[in-house]
């Protein structure tokens, strides 16, 4: 898509560097042709050779730097409104910590506390949902901190083991070999990852949940963004094609149909006003193969790494940021166009799609050229643009290594 002609009084600003916020770079570029200051350490290469972002290098992640950072750059930029956006459990986190440091023409858009709280609370969640006629699967949080021991789970095996909530603790341990998510088929194997976890140091809570079948076409993704009136003004969805199976990145979707899903929107709306939730929120949902229902697996207080769905849909998460934050447009977006987002090749996404009607819209949209790679802009820099191919490539040779055939299971 065209960036739009340059706008002088925003400033996007985007604490992290990493394949999240490229996207978001891009979708700000596209919406209003402004270029973004990522502040991080050491941002990937897509980012440092690219035309519309700049690096505002610091030492390391600490609140302290990033709030120097941030006020160095509200200094530079009096006459523009700074957006100050994290797009990791991490960071957002951190945004709420340091926000109140921030001077006055700095936006950071971020939930209530409160309701922030009660979204990663997962058994609050479990019966949030219901109250909405939403479903939830069965979970249970076990608390590894201390040393007491841990009773058995009252869920069925086959389950899924993973943390309740993303912590650089726990990304610190996929370097020893520990996985996002666990796919536990026994007692003694759940018993033996809380030991191994306990041995490790690592004493935050992790989420036990029954396992819903199906491969991972049967995934689906909503995003909503609720303005700072209580209104939701913009919904997007989409079925999940291919998910990532690289251990420490499993379950971020990797190809997807964009798909209206108004009933849904509806539904999820609703929660969110009466949470009291304003900026982003993305959920994860698994329809169940056995009985159709769709299940609400997580709740995430961002907008996501795979936000540039929505603009492959026809719509901007951007201009929703904008128009509540900054040009106070209560303007509605609504995920219309059927297209194919992806970060992989298309012919390598087609090996992986079973059901004959789904293969046939594929192919279909594939042949009418709706195919959208986030990371592949032609208005960014040559080097940029190489670099966008040689990742949609590079998952030939991840998907060869960790997920060479497909599963009913996804696992």
């Amino acid at each position: 898509m065209k960036p739009q002609a340059s706008r002088a009084d925003i400033m996007p600003v985007i604490l992290g560097g990493d394949m999240s916020a490229y996207p978001m770079a891009r979708e700000f570029h596209e919406a209003y042709g402004v270029r973004t200051t990522c502040v991080i350490p050491d941002p990937i290469r897509i980012i440092r050779t690219s035309s519309f972002i700049d690096t505002c290098a610091i030492a390391e992640q600490s609140d302290e730097l990033i709030v120097d950072a941030v006020c160095r750059l509200a200094r530079e930029n009096p006459g523009k409104r700074l957006l100050v956006m994290a797009n990791q459990d991490a960071s957002v986190a951190r945004l709420e910590r340091i926000r109140d440091a921030f001077p006055a023409n700095v936006i950071s858009p971020l939930p209530p506390h409160d309701a922030m709280v009660r979204a990663s609370n997962k058994i609050e969640f479990a019966r949030m949902c219901a109250s909405y006629g939403l479903d939830a699967p069965r979970s249970e949080v076990v608390h590894l901190a201390g040393a007491d021991p841990i009773p058995p789970t009252s869920i069925d095996f086959p389950l899924i083991a993973k943390p309740a909530e993303s912590s650089a603790e726990y990304v610190a341990l996929y370097w020893k070999g520990f996985k996002k998510i666990y796919f536990i088929q026994s007692q003694i194997e759940l018993d033996q990852l809380w030991r191994d976890l306990r041995a490790e140091g690592f004493s935050r809570d992790f989420l036990v949940q029954e396992l819903i079948g199906g491969d991972d076409t049967y995934v689906d993704m909503l995003t909503a963004y609720v303005d700072q009136n209580g209104k939701p003004t913009m919904f997007a969805s989409a079925q999940v094609l291919l998910e990532d199976h690289d251990p420490k990145l499993f379950g971020n979707p990797v190809a997807m149909i964009t798909r209206p899903m108004p009933e849904l929107w509806e539904k999820v709306g609703r929660m969110l006003v009466d949470l009291g939730w304003r900026g982003f929120a993305n959920f994860d949902m698994k329809r169940d193969p056995k009985t159709g229902r769709v299940l609400f697996m997580d709740f995430n207080p961002r907008l996501g790494c795979n936000s540039y769905y929505a603009c492959a849909g026809g719509i901007n998460p951007m201009r929703a940021l904008v128009n509540d934050h900054v040009d106070g447009i209560g303007e509605v977006q609504r995920l219309s166009r059927k297209a194919l987002y992806s970060r992989a090749p298309a012919s390598l996404v087609r090996r992986y799609i079973a059901d004959d009607a789904l293969l046939a819209e594929f192919d279909q949209i594939v042949r009418d050229g709706l195919v959208f790679d986030p990371m592949r802009y032609r208005a960014d820099s040559l080097g940029s643009r190489l670099m966008g191919w040689a990742m949609e490539k590079n998952y030939i040779r991840k998907f060869a290594r960790h997920y060479p055939e497909r599963t009913d299971t996804a696992f």
